[in-house]
């Protein structure tokens, strides 16, 4: 590790500035009123080995197997956020409608000029209190909906934290029960998958040339428990899809099953202390980011013989509020492939990592973290299982509005 590297992030660290900006607040013409949210972010962090992208990184490139220790730095504002919560000034006594619209700048773009890219972009209408709403538009998909609380922005995808972000068109029944509530919900989202691997000259890709969508739904319980303010919760979900693959030119196709089913826990300990936990198992999880980012294998010579590639995984973390402005996390998270299904081509087989972190927040809207985060990946060669590891050690310094 060299000492040289930390000062250097610690020194621009230290020379950023923010400026508080007054809250914004809008009613548009149509009675909507508008709040603006976010939060403006530097993110500096030094790998002794290589990460698949080291602004996000989930897990080891192959190229460490090859070339150890080949580290760097990573300084970005990509995680900055901006999101504007909408709400209806015009609802009827029975309805009651909301949205949201939210960006970063991982969109792609150059290191100095970032392109947006949306996280959430959707709409909801409440029917009185029914429990029950309708949701149509991008957000967090149903299956394992808790987040890694890392400082890293590619959390614990590909090693334990599976879901992402997609459109959908969601139904959510709300049911009381002892103080919290009892959640199910359906909904129906889309397919997304990848370039057609045999049949180069299809324009669709695997989950559009799909005949059916993809399919989630959860149901969950949220309950106060010995801690009144905090409320212990229990998820079990899933998902099955299927993605479509143009075998040849003449329209011979054959469909690969995606799906998972998951678990997901909250447990607090006390009104500092909670564990949050997920798991899963399932198949051509990649863009669910699971199973490494490996949903399915072809073969060349054979092209019925492409499959899904089985995985399972999980990750649990501990949350404690140590001081009235300081917060610490640590958790590990693994992911785990079916050596069966790759054996044939190897690649990614197993991946873990572990990390702790600690915020301070210097005022009520800048924070500064720390973070250290280990990644040890295995690759499949040959029949041989080689081990790449790297160390990351992150800083952040964040300003909230």
């Amino acid at each position: 590790m060299n000492i040289k590297k930390i000062a250097t992030g610690l020194v621009i660290l230290s020379a950023i500035s923010s400026f508080a900006a007054e809250p914004l607040s809008v009613t548009t013409k149509s009675g909507v009123s508008v709040s603006l949210y976010g939060f403006a972010s530097l993110n500096a962090a030094y790998e002794d080995s290589k990460s698949n992208n080291g602004n996000f990184a989930n897990f080891v490139s192959a190229s460490d197997l090859t070339n150890k220790n080949d580290g760097g730095w990573h300084l970005t504002p990509n995680l900055t956020r901006v999101g504007l919560n909408l709400s209806s000034g015009s609802d009827s006594s029975y309805f009651k409608a909301n949205g949201k619209v939210e960006v970063d700048f991982y969109g792609g773009g150059s290191g100095n000029a970032p392109n947006p890219r949306l996280r959430h972009g959707y709409g909801e209408l409440s029917f009185g209190n029914s429990g029950f709403s309708i949701l149509g538009g991008q957000t967090w998909d149903l299956i394992s909906p808790l987040i890694t609380p890392t400082l890293n922005a590619g959390v614990l995808n590909n090693s334990g934290d599976a879901g992402l972000r997609r459109a959908q068109l969601r139904l959510t029944e709300r049911v009381p029960v002892a103080g919290g509530s009892l959640d199910i919900a359906a909904a129906v989202v889309r397919t997304i998958g990848e370039s057609q691997p045999y049949n180069t000259s299809s324009a669709s890709e695997t989950g559009v040339d799909a005949d059916i969508p993809t399919f989630q739904g959860r149901i969950g319980i949220a309950v106060p428990l010995w801690v009144s303010d905090k409320k212990f919760g229990l998820g079990i979900s899933g998902h099955y899809g299927q993605e479509e693959i143009d075998l040849d030119a003449t329209g011979d196709t054959k469909n690969i099953p995606t799906w998972s089913a998951n678990v997901d826990l909250t447990l607090p300990i006390t009104s500092t202390v909670s564990i949050l936990g997920e798991g899963f198992i399932g198949a051509n999880l990649d863009t669910y980011a699971a199973g490494i980012g490996r949903g399915f294998v072809t073969d060349a010579e054979d092209p019925e013989n492409i499959k899904s590639i089985g995985a399972y995984g999980g990750w649990f973390a501990v949350q404690a509020k140590l001081l009235k402005k300081v917060a610490a996390n640590v958790g590990a998270g693994i992911d785990k492939l079916d050596r069966d299904d790759i054996e044939k081509v190897g690649g990614r087989e197993q991946n873990i990592s572990f990390f702790a972190n600690a915020t301070y927040n210097l005022t009520e809207t800048f924070s500064l973290g720390v973070e250290y985060l280990h990644i040890q990946t295995d690759y499949l060669t040959g029949g041989t299982v080689k081990e790449a590891d790297l160390n990351r050690y992150q800083l952040s310094a964040t300003y909230g509005f």
